[in-house]
């Protein structure tokens, strides 16, 4: 299953528009419109949005039938078969993933192998059968590495990884990520890079680290907003699990403060921090190096701000005004060229 590059900053790919552009015009050469079918079909798979990739990888999948392709129809089966495995409907998916093995049993291909494997994964990721999910990565991850192809075996080790995440093996789980997360990094697979942000922060609730866990799931919404991705389905109650026990840790302020923190990370520094580097938002805020910019009062009225305290609040917890604290955080404002309690907030966590 090969991966596109994906441009960030718009739901509506450039390749997308194209792509509809070129389909809603009459058919010209066959050959290359059950291509241009393809693509669009795995496009909308890799948003998660199967109802819109299955019957256009359907048709694509007849029309190779049709023109005697049976790569390309290997290919267009297997992706099918993962389309309707998101849509519930198993017996066709299963129908579907058996034409493509049968198909691909002919023929000497790596890449049409490589793309029934994924079916069997999807299949034992939406059935519940991580011993298939892991017996086909496994052997995906082999054959990618013989082949020298980084973009199937991005998606292989992201495979494995979930896999021992669900099993309840992050110690497994951490170097397959860590292995993923520069390859997704280098080939420009952001539809990747936003899933392994996401399991990332899985692990570092697990191990404790909810205020990173935060940052890693601010910085994956980003990037999987930009890819105009959603989370998969299977991976979906792992990262809801991570938000809620994070909010539980931290208190939803101190939360968004992160979240926020991490959603403004490039890229770059969103996978740095993943790996366990040190990472700071971009943007123009002050840096953490500029907390001398706030008086000793102010500093402690920022503080209680991230905490998620209200200005009477931090009154009580200071024995001031509630007057006296509106005039300080106006005044943390002015110094530090926010327009919102949430930004205070932020920029108290990337101190901390």
């Amino acid at each position: 299953m090969r991966f596109v590059t994906v441009a960030a900053g718009s739901d509506r790919w450039p390749l997308v528009a194209g792509l509809d552009e070129l389909l809603a015009m009459e058919p010209g050469d066959a050959v290359s419109h059950a291509g241009g079918l393809f693509m669009r079909g795995f496009l909308a798979l890799l948003q998660v949005d199967p109802v819109l990739a299955r019957p256009l990888l359907e048709r694509a999948a007849q029309a190779q039938r049709e023109a005697g392709r049976p790569g390309p129809l290997v290919n267009a089966l297997a992706m099918a078969s993962i389309a309707a495995q998101m849509m519930g409907d198993r017996p066709s998916a299963r129908r579907l993933r058996d034409e493509a093995e049968d198909v691909a049993a002919g023929l000497e291909d790596v890449e049409v192998r490589i793309a029934v494997l994924q079916a069997w994964a999807f299949d034992g990721f939406l059935g519940g059968d991580l011993a298939a999910v892991t017996s086909a990565s496994s052997e995906g991850a082999r054959l990618s590495r013989e082949s020298g192809d980084l973009y199937a075996l991005d998606t292989w080790l992201m495979n494995l990884g979930i896999a021992a995440l669900i099993a309840g093996r992050p110690d497994e789980a951490k170097p397959l990520f860590a292995e993923a997360l520069p390859i997704a990094r280098l080939i420009d697979d952001r539809v990747s890079q936003f899933h392994l942000l996401d399991a990332t922060a899985c692990l570092a609730v697990g191990s404790g680290q909810a205020r990173l866990a935060a940052q890693l799931l601010g910085a994956g919404a980003t990037v999987g907003a930009g890819a105009g991705a959603r989370v998969m389905p299977f991976l979906a109650p792992l990262v809801d699990q991570a938000q809620s026990s994070a909010i539980a840790t931290l208190g939803r302020s101190r939360f968004d403060a992160a979240f926020l923190a991490g959603s403004r990370l490039d890229r770059d520094a969103a996978v740095r921090l993943a790996l366990g580097g040190s990472s700071e938002a971009t943007g123009d805020a002050p840096k953490p190096a500029d907390t001398g910019l706030l008086s000793r009062r102010e500093g402690e009225v920022a503080r209680l701000i991230a905490e998620g305290l209200t200005n009477k609040e931090i009154g009580g917890r200071l024995f001031i005004s509630e007057h006296t604290v509106d005039s300080h955080v106006r005044a943390i404002m002015n110094k530090l060229g926010f327009d919102s309690r949430a930004r205070i907030a932020a920029w108290m966590a990337s101190n901390e």
